[in-house]
């Protein structure tokens, strides 16, 4: 019974540590595109001071929204929290899945 258990328990973590790289590698690239688009933003300086104004009235009807409309502004921003950090939830699942199986003991040990 233990033998058969030990090709899954091998199966979920090769699983578990592959969700977990493919997790990383989607933050990193993420990450790194928002690295590049605001270097490239602070590297025109005459493009951050057009940036300003977009960001004051994004600001202003953010908070519009958030006063008028409660709900609906915190259940949009949840979306927009979920879709953004999707990579995170594949990393935590694949590291679950590779600490499980890592602490599963087996049921009988051989003994000298």
């Amino acid at each position: 019974m233990a033998t058969q258990q030990r090709p899954f328990r091998n199966f979920k973590a090769i699983a578990g540590a592959a969700l977990a790289v493919l997790g990383m590698f989607l933050l990193y690239q993420n990450g790194a595109g928002a690295v590049a688009h605001l270097s490239q933003v602070l590297a025109n300086g005459s493009r951050v001071l057009g940036v300003i104004p977009v960001f004051v009235l994004a600001v202003s009807q953010a908070v519009h929204t958030y006063s008028f409309y409660h709900q609906q502004f915190l259940q949009g921003l949840f979306q927009q929290l979920l879709v953004s950090s999707w990579p995170l939830l594949l990393v935590i699942f694949g590291a679950v899945l590779s600490t499980e199986s890592s602490t599963d003991k087996p049921t009988s040990c051989p003994r000298k």
